[in-house]
C-alpha cells in the first residue's frame, strides 16, 4: 500500500504540500483530489476528518495525518534529502520561526475571507468590523515576515536553500492573489522580489481555480479593504516567533 494524499488541488494548505512535493521531488504518493464544485464535504472525507477538512496523509500504515505542517514535517523525517528544514539546529529554528509567522498571516487572511467574501455569503455570519480587523492582521504579519527574511542572506526565505517555509508562504501568497485578487502589499519589498522569483519556479506553476468561485471571490480589497491602522507596521505581542 502506497501513501495516500487527500487534497483540493487549489487549495491554501493543500498547495502547501503539492509544492512542497514538487520542490523535493518525491514520487510514488497517490493523489486523491476532491472536487469542491461537487459538493463539501464528500462523505469520504468526513469518514477520514472530523473536521473534513484537507490535506489529509493516510501512510502506508493507515495512519492518517491531517495537518498541512504535521505532513510536511512526517515527509521530511522520510525523506531527508534534499534537506527543507535546514541543515544546522539554528537554521532549523529560523525555518520554524517563520513558518509561525506564515502559519499566522494564512489564518488571518482566512478569517477576512470568510468574514467579508461574497463566496461565503448564507454560508456563515458575516462581520466587516471582524474581517477588517483579520485584513490588518494579516498584512501586519506580512510585514513582519518581510522585516525577518531581510534580516537572512540568500535567494530564499530561510537563506541560500529552499525550505518548508518557502513553500507555505508561496501557497499563502498565491492563494490569495490568484483567487481573492489580494496581492503581496507594496510595503513588502524584500517579500515582493522573493514572491517573483520563487514564481517562477516550477513547483510554483498557478493552480487553476474553480470559475465559478473565482467570479466571486475576487475583489476582496474592494469589498473589505484594510484599514489605515493597518500601515502601522508589524504586529507586536501577538504571534510568539
Amino acid at each position: 500500500m502506497s501513501m495516500e494524499l487527500y487534497e483540493l488541488a487549489w487549495g491554501l494548505y493543500p498547495r502547501r504540500v503539492g509544492i512542497y512535493l514538487a520542490e523535493k521531488g518525491i514520487t510514488g504518493i497517490d493523489r486523491v483530489a476532491f472536487d469542491l464544485m461537487a459538493g463539501w464535504p464528500p462523505p469520504e472525507l468526513e469518514r477520514l476528518s472530523p473536521l473534513a477538512t484537507v490535506p489529509i496523509l493516510r501512510t502506508e500504515d493507515g495512519t492518517l495525518i491531517r495537518s498541512s505542517i504535521a505532513i510536511l514535517e512526517y515527509l521530511e523525517e522520510r525523506f531527508s534529502s534534499p534537506d527543507m528544514l535546514g541543515r544546522t539546529p539554528a537554521m532549523r529554528a529560523r525555518t520554524r520561526e517563520l513558518i509561525a509567522v506564515i502559519d499566522e498571516a494564512a489564518m488571518q487572511f482566512g478569517i477576512w475571507c470568510h468574514k467579508a467574501s461574497p463566496a461565503f455569503a448564507g454560508r456563515e455570519p458575516q462581520s466587516i468590523e471582524a474581517a477588517t480587523f483579520a485584513a490588518d492582521s494579516y498584512h501586519c504579519r506580512l510585514r513582519l515576515l518581510d522585516t525577518l527574511v531581510g534580516e537572512t542572506e540568500g535567494p530564499f526565505l530561510a537563506g541560500d536553500q529552499p525550505t518548508i517555509a518557502d513553500c507555505i508562504a508561496m501557497a499563502t501568497l498565491q492563494f490569495a492573489e490568484g483567487l481573492y485578487g489580494v496581492p503581496v502589499p507594496e510595503d513588502c519589498p524584500v517579500l515582493t522580489v522573493w514572491y517573483r522569483a520563487f514564481s517562477e519556479r516550477p513547483s510554483a506553476a498557478p493552480a487553476e481555480f474553480p470559475a465559478p468561485l473565482l467570479a466571486v471571490a475576487q475583489g476582496l480589497r474592494e469589498v473589505c479593504p484594510p484599514s489605515i491602522g493597518s500601515k502601522l507596521g508589524p504586529a507586536r505581542g501577538i504571534v510568539d516567533v
